[in-house]
This record gives structure tokens, sequence and C-alpha cells, in this order.
């Protein structure tokens, strides 16, 4: 371990700083062939953690910190100068410096021309593949009767936890598969017999021709791998070839290939009914087979075509669902595999869409969701996928007998409003509830506390929808930051009435099973009376906005008063009324009737009523 950290602390250092590398670390082999020199594995200290493992597999091991590929070759003349060169010599070299042409060109000049050179690709610092493993491959691409790449870089990728955090060096999971990585080469450790397979005379003179290879010769038979789409949710493989030939499945995305696979064709023919997964963005799949040293076979590659996602999700929702339950949303992968995210996007009655994300999961089929529907009225469902039309639909959720519940509550001005929202409500299953009282507001607490009221009444009726229309009687001081009074009528006493609407509107909401709609005053004729109404007015828009979708304001101010002006007479819908009362703030009867169908209007704007 002292010489594995050592070994990490000079990777790092600039080339002056190497002074002391430590000398070479080196394991025996834990068993051999008698008479038969063991396999050579040669390295730099990302190999130290393995070296026991190497050893135990067989290997006489030597990894010594900051080697490169020359000092490799130093090491390879002076053991054929000794004659301890064995037939297999294993170099796993690049971490300390570059492999070039040259370098793989006179290790095979050394082991001419018999012995077999391993190669395994080196990682770069931080992980990945670079110049060194593309050298090596073409090498062995160049030279297969006497190169064996082991591609380290490749069968290592994604797989972090086997290494240190320079990306190099091993850990313990590390050691291990890099063993194991090392030890397909074994079969290929000791040198096949000579075999004498023809002579000729040339000029009289005998010539002797012998052939001894250290990898197999090519096959005769070529790799073939055919693909379908006859499983739903899959590609299938059917990969053929030379009995006992090792190959690597992988898949060409863009212009790369991602591994699939690596296995051995036993019999000569593998199938794969799963070979790969059905995907949404990529409808096309390239499969891709090739052998694996030491056999030298031409690759395959076959594609298919998978169906598009645009049906893919099948989605049902319930039309209806009771006040207090829930709609349900059930949905099923036509593919029947899972792995499908989507985005459910809910609108309460009254209230914008809020979304958020779902997943089928991996082999999840079907999957019901359950959206609470705390209140009477249409709830807009809307489901998309990044593939998919968007599925709509409005559940309409209802009391046991489809009537709602409405409450009419106010000061003066609410008297005959409640006796037209009655009478246009009825017919559409609500049922309306009157509590208006006379000269009450909510700064005259000592008259009629509203606010206990409220906090009591709305738990025992229970109703579904509040419209509240109050404001005229309020003109008395109000309690501020640390409980001091604000006289009516600036910005902060505005403030404060605030907080008395919101502290009424949260009664009347019950949680989320409520909704309330309060009216804004219309601009009175009497001055007394503008700063009072427009502070009233700026408290109630306050209070709304802290109730996103649940409070909905009826601008009496806007649509009787238009620009806060005060106005005798008005016509809508082609008839002319009278707005106010003699007294220039109650509104008129005929007003009250077109407040009612304001009302109305809101409820069957807001998906409340239909």
């Amino acid at each position: 371990m002292i010489a594995l950290l050592a070994a990490l602390a000079v990777l790092v250092l600039p080339a002056h700083a190497r002074a002391d590398c430590g000398g070479p670390d080196t394991a025996e082999p834990s068993h051999q062939v008698r008479g038969v020199l063991p396999p050579l594995a040669i390295g730099d200290s990302t190999m130290l953690l393995a070296l026991d493992q190497l050893a135990a597999e067989g290997y006489d091991a030597e990894a010594q910190g900051c080697r490169q590929f020359p000092a490799a070759l130093a090491m390879l003349r002076a053991r054929k100068a000794q004659g301890t060169l064995p037939h297999m010599i294993v170099i796993t070299l690049g971490a300390n410096g570059s492999v070039t042409h040259n370098d793989v060109g006179a290790a095979l000049g050394l082991l001419c021309c018999t012995r077999l050179l391993v190669l395994v690709t080196p990682r770069e610092l931080g992980g990945g593949s670079g110049s060194d493993a593309v050298v090596e491959r073409q090498e062995a691409r160049r030279h297969p009767a006497r190169i064996l790449l082991l591609d380290w870089v490749n069968d290592s990728h994604g797989h972090r936890g086997w290494f240190q955090p320079d990306g190099l060096h091993l850990t313990t999971p590390g050691a291990a598969a890099f063993t194991r990585l090392l030890a397909r080469a074994l079969p290929y450790a000791q040198p096949k017999p000579r075999r004498r397979h023809h002579s000729h005379h040339y000029g009289g003179r005998l010539a002797s021709a012998e052939h001894s290879s250290p990898i197999s010769p090519p096959a005769a038979a070529p790799l073939r791998i055919r693909a379908g789409t006859d499983q739903l949710g899959y590609v299938s493989a059917r990969i053929s070839g030379p009995a006992g030939t090792r190959v690597q499945l992988s898949e060409r995305v863009g212009h790369g290939v991602r591994r699939i696979d690596v296995f051995t064709l036993a019999t000569g023919t593998v199938e794969l009914p799963r070979a790969l997964i059905w995907r949404c963005d990529r409808r096309v799949r390239r499969l891709l087979v090739t052998a694996l040293a030491p056999t030298v076979i031409p690759p395959a590659s076959a594609e298919a075509r998978t169906p598009s996602c645009k049906r893919r999700l099948a989605t049902s929702v319930g039309r209806q669902a009771r006040v207090g339950g829930a709609l349900t949303i059930k949905l099923h992968d036509r593919w029947m595999i899972g792995g499908l995210p989507l985005r459910i996007c809910v609108s309460a009655p009254g209230a914008r869409a809020a979304c958020s994300h779902w997943y089928l999961r991996r082999g999840q089929r079907r999957r019901m969701i359950a959206i609470a529907t705390p209140r009477p009225g249409g709830w807009g469902i809307s489901i998309n996928t990044a593939y998919q039309a968007v599925t709509e639909a409005t559940v309409w959720a209802s009391h046991p007998g489809g009537r709602i519940r409405l409450l009419a509550a106010g000061d003066s001005e609410m008297q005959l409003l409640d006796d037209f929202l009655g009478q246009d409500l009825r017919s559409r299953g609500v049922e309306v509830s009157s509590d208006a009282r006379i000269s009450t507001g909510l700064t005259n607490s000592f008259f009629f506390d509203w606010q206990s009221h409220a906090r009591q009444q709305a738990p025992s009726l229970r109703p579904d929808v509040t419209v509240i229309f109050m404001g005229a009687n309020d003109g008395f001081a109000v309690r501020g930051a640390g409980g001091r009074l604000i006289l009516c009528c600036g910005t902060g006493w505005s403030g404060g009435y605030a907080t008395l609407v919101a502290q009424m509107m949260t009664s009347y909401l019950r949680g989320s099973a409520g909704r309330v709609y309060w009216f804004t005053l219309p601009t009175p004729s009497t001055g007394n009376f503008q700063s009072l109404f427009d502070g009233v007015n700026g408290g109630i828009r306050v209070a709304a906005k802290r109730f996103p979708g649940r409070v909905g304001l009826i601008d009496a101010n806007a649509f009787f008063t238009p620009g806060n002006r005060y106005r005798d007479f008005m016509s809508y819908q082609g008839r002319g009324f009278v707005i106010h009362e003699s007294d220039g703030v109650h509104l008129s009867v005929a007003s009250d009737s077109v407040a009612a169908t304001m009302v109305e209007h809101q409820l069957l704007a807001d998906h409340i009523i239909r």
C-alpha cells in the first residue's frame, strides 16, 4: 500500500520532481508448468495493487512507478540475452509517457518471431481513452498473428469504483477486474507444438517451411447477425459464427459504438430475444458484432426499425369524482416495458394548471394515479409525453346529489344581491345560504365580530363557495406591526385591512375544500367615502393575491365605475339602468341583479358550475 501511495504521488509530478520513483515490485507466480517460463507482465504503478492476484493466476509480474515503454524494452533485451524471455509478454504501460508505433515495433522485433505480445490499452489521467490506446489498437489490427489486445479502456468504462480519484490507479475491486482481464490471455501463454507443413526444392536446395503461431488462424466461417422486432418492446438478435469464438455485441450510436455484451458462440449460434429495449428517441437500431482476439474475422452488422411512440401510452381518465375523494388516471404502456417519463398537469376549478412529473418504472406496464378533488367543479387534466399528443380531459367532482353549497355573506350591500343569486343559480344545482348583516365590517368587531363568526360558521355550514360583499362600514383603526393602531385610510391602514380580509378568506377556504369570491366596492359619489373605499379595495386586492387559484375577485369597482370614477347611469346587454341608490353608495336593485349575473358568469368561467 505504501508503494501504491507513492506511485500515485509520482504520477502527477513533473519530470524534474521524479527523482525517486521507487524500485520495482515483483510477485512470483504461485504455479507454473514444469520446464516452461511463466508469462511475464510488465507494468507501472497502475498495476501495483494487482501484483499478488496476477501471481496467483500464474503471472511473473513486475511493476514500478514512473515506468515508460523504453524501460520495458530494456527489460526484454536483458531477459533475451539471459535466455529468460517467456513465450508471452504482457505490457501494460502508457500512464507515464506515450506509446508509439516504433515502441510496439521494437517490442515485436525483440520477440521475433513466435512469441506473443499482449498489449493492455492504458487509461488517461482522469479516466478515458487517448492516443496510446489508439496506437495499440491499430498495431493489434496490423499484426493479428503476433499481438493480442486486451482493451482495458473499453472494459473499465463506466466503472468509477475500480479506480482511485485520478482515474488510473486501482482500488481493490479494480485490481480484481484487472486480473480477470489479464487472465483471458493465459490460454495462449504456452507455445504450440511446431508442425512441419510442407517442403520444396529450389535450385537443387531443400527449403523447409515451418509455421508456429500463438494465435489461431482466421476461421473460415464468417460472422453473421440478424436483427428483428418480433417481440413487443425488444430488438432481437441472432448471431452465428465459428463455434467457440468470443464476440462483442455493440450498438452504433451516432459516430460511436456502445457495448452491449461479450459472450462466446459455444455452439456457433446465439439467440438474444432481448438484445435491446425499444426507445422513443432512437427508432433505427444498428447492431454490430465483432470477434475478439485471438480470432480474426470481419465484423457483421444489422439494423432494425422500431415503431413510433405516437400511440405508445394509452390513458384513461375517470369522468366523475366525489368531492373529498379523488379522480383516477389509468396509464398503460402498449410496449409493455415501462421506463416512460410523462408530465401530468391538473387545473383545479378556477386555478391555473399545476404540473408534475410522473414515471412508469422500467418493467412497469400499468399505473393508476389518484388526484385529490377536495372541492366541486371541473378539474382539468392534461397528460403529455415528449413523443405523443397531449391527452386532455375535464373531470367533474360533485357531492352526492350534485348540489353545490354557496354562502352569500356581507353587510347591507349583500341584501337583495343574495336573493338574485338564489334565483339565478337554483337551476344550476346551487343552494344559496344568506348571511347579510347591516352596518357590520371587519374593523368594527365591537359591533359584530366577523372573524370569530367565520371561524365557527365555515366548519358548520361547509360552503363550497363563499361570496362576500362588505367594506362600506369599515373606517375604524386597524392594528399594525407591534399592535400599534393605524388610522384610516392610507397605505399602512390598507395593509392592516388586508390582514383582516386574508384571515376571513382563510376561514371560508377550509384548507382546499372551499373557494372564495370577494366584491370590490364601486366608487361612491361622496368624497368622504372615496378614500375609505380606495383603502378597502387596496386591502382586498392584496389579500386575494395571497391565495392564487383559490380566491377570485368580482371587480364591481371596474365594472360599474371604470377608472375609479363615479357615474350614475350605465347600459348592460342593451338595457340602461341607474347604478346607485340615492345615497350614492349602495347599488341599485338593477345593479344587484347585474352583480348576481357577474357571479354566475365567473362560476361558469372557473368551472365551478356548468
